[in-house]
């Protein structure tokens, strides 16, 4: 075994070599180039020289599996972000990083301020409460269960890890896509505060600060808060003035889709003993924004075009005019839930993390958690001033969780972290819908008798999970994971009725409950072939929980679907040079899907009024798989000097696809579709310049480039619903003073005025309506830090 080790070992160790001294260092580099060090308490990289420290790239720390180590060293294809590069890209929020990182994909639901996330061909773009991501989002050790939040304000991050394929083991449920790990900024024993002032395009305002405070020798406590207001990059084009519908004023030529909120974090860190620390954290969002507008996008031969309303491919309108019903009201008014009011959501957390650490021994980590996010959302979906499809919902969600683990550290060839998990939530929701369109098949009443529906909730999930890695020989050693789940989730929905027949005593009611349980694995190894020259294979498997669909129409589409598995096998190479002023990293990956969890919107008629609308179904609807590569670069090759680039190139296909496609209710052959958020390439270039340093301060310059091809955004691949591809360019010139305590920033985001699309729903035969990303922004912003 020694001799076949040591054999395999210089061969493939010459090679590289080779490869190495053959490759340009201008190859370029991944994004988190400048990563530094986690948090409080991760070692940090050994001491370099002045001179290494000019010219030389930074160790990079990432927890990708739940411990602290070298990126390097880590089994696993993840890209890490600095709060310094999360700075530079001047955004708000989780869409900024999407264009550095290969084969991943951020945009927004169709309609909503909520995260579509797709990484290595698995997404979750639905709005539909009871469903589950497929891509973890966890903030400090909690995991945020629904994609409505997922976009959180970046301001005050201490680094950001997006994980790559499924993470069942150590990370959990819902991971079969990936994990995006974001680890906030701790409390430190020394003063400090911090203050940014921002304007920007579209009358954008930005207010950030931040404040450290010692409170006594053990004792630290940090504040920080962040708060945009804007008027939006849509207009409000199209009158209001349609049947007796129109606001309390005349908005026509205004800017909609403004944002408006406050989000804000304290953390108090107490430094129980010298191997002991615990730490409470509080977090807030209060968001007031516009009602995301919609752009009506419907085909020929849908109905709104056949009623008068056709989409902009017919008319030839640009994609930032469109039209809104906007009305004052709420859910249970008689004719309008409230479209003026915005979307309003409010979140209030407590966690507690507690780590206490035996030296030669290892550390035990409890983290919990409660959450509390209540919403209303009321939308116009048509992109039209028609009362064609105006609806509201108002939700309370509360999460809960409590997390045990411990990692040992007591031995040189074996490492290991277990632990258990428990995780809960409760959902309350209710909807009206006003379906509008209706009245031109000859119902009066519809913009007077609206649809409601309510769905209860609830989740207990339990979870035992271990990982290990032993030391073979001294370069190779195999590591070995599962996990273990168990569920029980309780599903109650009334559906949509008229409520004209709910007054009467009519409102079916559906309630079901079922237990979902999954084994999960990971193993493989790690071949240190020569210093710095790093080779990984990794088997891993993930799931997507099973549940409920709270959009059921009827007692069939009531029943839970099952599970989403996947089964990864990952072969990576990590290598860096001996000065670290190159790495290059690589991964190949096949992936396959199974029982995927697919939704389509399909055409329904009510059993009641007779009258045609349109019903969510979700189905267990077939098999797919996804092969890739991803390339990352990094290189310092002169002083002040970073480049930055990645690579993904991705292909994707159903082995089996049956759903019912044109609504007749029986399952057609779809395996020729295309799955959804699946670029085939994606691609980043990326250069920073820091200026020497002079009497007067210094100045740096950074600007990148990233380029994605299109993908579909829905199940069915509807007309007008590709996210179009595009070249976003942004670039930002940074003045610091000596002392580091002023700052002066001009930046420019989709510098090229890109127009293209990002989301879109297309509803049954109905209409389209999508959604465009931001036109170019140009701003400046002051900082001031002590």
């Amino acid at each position: 075994m020694k001799e076949f080790l040591w054999g395999a070992r210089r061969a493939l160790e010459t090679a590289t070599i080779a490869f190495l001294t053959t490759t340009s260092t201008a190859a370029l580099a991944q994004a988190q180039a400048d990563t530094s060090p986690a948090q409080t308490g991760n070692p940090a990289p050994a001491p370099m020289s002045a001179q290494e420290e000019v010219f030389s790239l930074e160790d990079i720390v990432v927890t990708a599996r739940r411990v602290s180590e070298s990126l390097q060293d880590t089994p696993v294809a993840v890209t890490a972000f600095s709060a310094a590069a999360i700075d530079r890209k001047f955004a708000t929020d989780l869409r900024a990083i999407a264009g550095d990182v290969p084969n991943v994909v951020i945009a927004n639901v169709p309609g909503f301020n909520a995260a579509a996330i797709g990484i290595r061909g698995q997404s979750t773009s639905d709005i539909i409460l009871t469903f589950e991501p497929a891509v973890g989002v966890v903030v400090d050790d909690f995991v945020l269960a629904h994609v409505q939040t997922q976009l959180f304000d970046l301001f005050d991050i201490e680094r950001i890890e997006v994980l790559r394929g499924p993470q069942g083991t150590l990370f959990g449920k819902n991971t079969v896509g990936g994990v995006i790990n974001v680890i906030t900024k701790r409390p430190t024993a020394d003063f400090g505060a911090e203050l940014r002032v921002g304007y920007s395009s579209f009358n954008t305002k930005d207010v950030k600060a931040a404040v450290n405070l010692p409170l006594a020798e053990n004792l630290f406590l940090r504040v920080a808060g962040s708060f945009q207001e804007s008027d939006g990059f849509y207009r409000l084009t199209k009158s209001n003035n349609v049947d007796e519908f129109q606001p309390d004023v005349e908005p026509r030529g205004q800017r909609i889709s403004g944002t408006r909120y406050f989000s804000g974090r304290a953390k108090l860190l107490w430094e129980a003993g010298d191997d002991t620390d615990i730490m409470l954290t509080y977090e807030m969002l209060r968001d007031r924004g516009d009602a995301p507008p919609s752009v009506n996008e419907t085909p020929p031969g849908f109905l709104l075009d056949a009623v008068g309303f056709p989409g902009i491919q017919t008319t030839g309108g640009s994609p930032f005019d469109t039209g809104n019903t906007l009305c004052r009201g709420d859910a249970d008014a008689p004719t309008c839930p409230g479209t003026m009011n915005g979307h309003r959501i409010d979140v209030d957390g407590v966690y507690l993390r507690g780590e206490h650490s035996w030296p030669d021994v290892g550390a035990l980590t409890l983290v919990g958690g409660y959450r509390r996010v209540e919403s209303s959302l009321p939308s116009d979906y048509t992109g039209e001033s028609a009362y064609l499809f105006v609806s509201t919902r108002e939700d309370v969600r509360e999460q809960y969780s409590l997390e045990a683990r411990f990692s040992s550290d007591f031995s040189d060839s074996l490492k290991f972290t277990v632990g258990t998990m428990y995780w809960g939530q409760t959902l309350d929701a209710n909807a009206t819908s006003f379906l509008g369109f209706l009245r031109y098949l000859g119902d009066d009443t519809a913009t007077s008798d609206p649809n409601q529906s309510t769905a209860d909730y609830k989740v207990d999930s339990y979870a035992a999970f271990g990982e290990a890695e032993y030391q073979l020989a001294d370069p190779f050693s195999v590591f070995l994971g599962a996990r273990y789940t168990k569920e029980k989730k309780s599903f109650s929905v009334r559906p949509q009725v008229r409520r004209s027949l709910i007054e009467t005593g009519f409102w079916p009611e559906y309630s079901d409950s079922d237990s979902f349980q999954k084994p999960t694995f990971r193993a493989g190894y790690r071949w240190t072939i020569a210093d710095g020259i790093n080779n990984y294979f990794t088997y891993s498997q993930g799931y997507k929980s099973g549940g409920y669909n709270e959009q059921a129409m009827s007692a069939t589409s009531a029943l839970p679907f099952r599970e989403e598995t996947a089964d990864s096998f990952e072969l990576g190479f990590k290598t860096e040079t001996a000065d670290r002023r190159f790495r290059f990293n690589a991964a190949a990956f096949y992936v396959r899907y199974d029982d995927l969890q697919r939704d389509a919107v399909v055409p329904f008629t009510d059993p009641i009024t007779g009258l045609p609308g349109q019903e969510t179904k979700t189905t267990n609807a077939g098999k797919a798989e996804v092969y890739g590569l991803e390339l990352e670069a990094s290189a310092a090759p002169v002083d002040g000097l970073t480049l930055n680039a990645a690579l993904g190139y991705q292909k994707a296909k159903y082995l089996e696809f049956l759903t019912d496609i044109d609504g007749d209710g029986i399952n057609d052959d779809a395996s020729n579709l295309e799955l959804r958020n699946v670029p085939k390439w994606t691609a980043n270039f990326a250069v920073n310049y820091a200026f020497p340093e002079q009497d007067w301060g210094q100045v740096t310059v950074n600007a990148d480039v990233n380029y994605q091809t299109d993908y579909q955004t829905t199940t069915l691949n509807s007309d007008f619903t590709i996210g179009q591809s595009r070249t976003l360019l942004g670039t930002s010139l940074q003045w610091n003073d000596p002392t580091e305590t002023y700052r002066v920033a001009i930046y420019a985001r989709n510098l090229l005025d890109e127009t293209y699309r990002v989301a879109a729903n297309s509803v049954a035969g109905l209409f389209n309506f999508t959604n465009y990303a931001a036109p170019r922004s140009i701003g400046a912003e002051l900082g001031v830090r002590f």
